[in-house]
């Protein structure tokens, strides 16, 4: 199976049909489609892995291609006049990122980085067109998700413009933590790239938040215990 010459050499391909088939099944974009629908896609798309480090694409860089991410996490952010690392998203299994070819245009405006190895299937922009032609329902599941990004979005751009870091820092745990009570394998350096903050700032808020007695710092996680007292601090 031949990776697409737009990626780098760290991909790597994977060879099965079967694992690819379950891939595309638990991908939501795809929910209710039919196993033959699926086989359908399946040939469509190549099934890579790579290791954690790996760089999808950078700025101006071209790669019309659609990335469905079945294993692993990615960031893709953006770089400031500082040279400091702003997360615009951080992309979980089930979830697709490098939707660029929906909008016509072919250059990035951002890096993408696998930071955990991971395992994906690739659609390039011909077959995406032809995928959304086809199958009317993906086109709209992924016009709504890329709506809910750009609201995300939105919001972030909202909160490090207009709001301290202490609050920054609130929203941030509790958009990320997802109505939960713990976040979990969230360093405090992602933190700080996703609130457009100093580590050792992160690191200060963080310590005086527990102080408070709103959250407990634990090895690998945020355990957020007054989640109340949490949001009212994220709304000052």
């Amino acid at each position: 199976m031949e990776v697409p010459e737009a990626f780098p050499n760290g991909l790597a391909p994977s060879e099965g049909s079967a694992l690819k088939l379950h891939l595309l099944s638990g991908m939501d974009i795809f929910r209710d489609l039919s196993r033959e629908e699926i086989s359908a896609i399946q040939g469509m798309t190549h099934m890579i892995t790579c290791k954690k480090g790996h760089i999808f694409y950078r700025p101006d860089e071209q790669a019309e291609v659609l990335f469905l991410l079945k294993k692993g996490k990615v960031q893709v952010y953006a770089l400031t006049a500082e040279g400091k690392r702003l997360i615009v998203e951080i992309v979980t299994p089930g979830t697709f990122f490098g939707e660029m070819p929906l909008t016509a245009q072919s250059m990035h405006l951002a890096f993408a980085e696998a930071v955990e190895d991971s395992l994906l299937c690739v659609l390039s922009r011909g077959d995406l067109e032809r995928l959304l032609l086809q199958k009317p329902q993906v086109a709209l599941r992924l016009v709504s998700s890329l709506s809910e990004r750009l609201v995300e979005t939105r919001a972030k751009l909202e909160e490090a413009t207009l709001q301290n870091a202490t609050a920054r820092v609130c929203k941030a745990i509790l958009r990320l933590a997802q109505g939960t009570s713990e976040l979990v394998g969230v360093t405090h350096q992602e933190l700080a790239d996703s609130t457009g903050l100093y580590r050792e700032t992160v690191t200060n808020v963080l310590n005086r938040l527990q102080s408070q007695g709103l959250l407990t710092l634990d090895k690998k996680k945020i355990v957020i215990r007054d989640r109340a007292g949490l949001q009212k601090v994220a709304e000052t």
